[in-house]
């Protein structure tokens, strides 16, 4: 009996191994540039919401230290209003008043 002895090169299976890797990369590179386009489009979607919150949050904040120069001034309504948050743990800074923005040529005037 002969033994055959057989010699295989190495030139096969390290192109297989990286030409798996190539794939993986490339694979791996495609699905991060559609996530990064995914978050800038959820980016671009909130933006529009987050301003708006911006500007209630702002009316808020002034409506709030409205009312409490009102109940330092001796307002009972807005005094009851001022205790009722303060018993909610929710604090109210007068100096946080802002003057709010001159109306711009499209918007409504207030009506009282």
């Amino acid at each position: 009996m002969s033994q055959r002895e057989h010699h295989y090169g190495s030139f096969a299976p390290l192109l297989l191994g990286l030409l798996t890797l190539v794939i993986w990369f490339g694979f791996q590179s495609v699905q991060l540039l559609k996530e990064k386009d995914n978050l800038a489009t959820l980016r671009a979607n909130q933006t529009p919401v987050y301003t708006n919150a911006q500007k209630m949050r702002a009316q808020l904040d002034t409506l709030a230290a409205e009312t409490a120069k009102l109940a330092q001034v001796g307002n009972p309504y807005a005094a009851a209003v001022v205790n009722a948050l303060k018993q909610r743990g929710i604090t109210i800074d007068p100096s946080k008043a802002q003057v709010p923005p001159p109306p711009q040529a499209g918007d409504k005037p207030a009506t009282q």
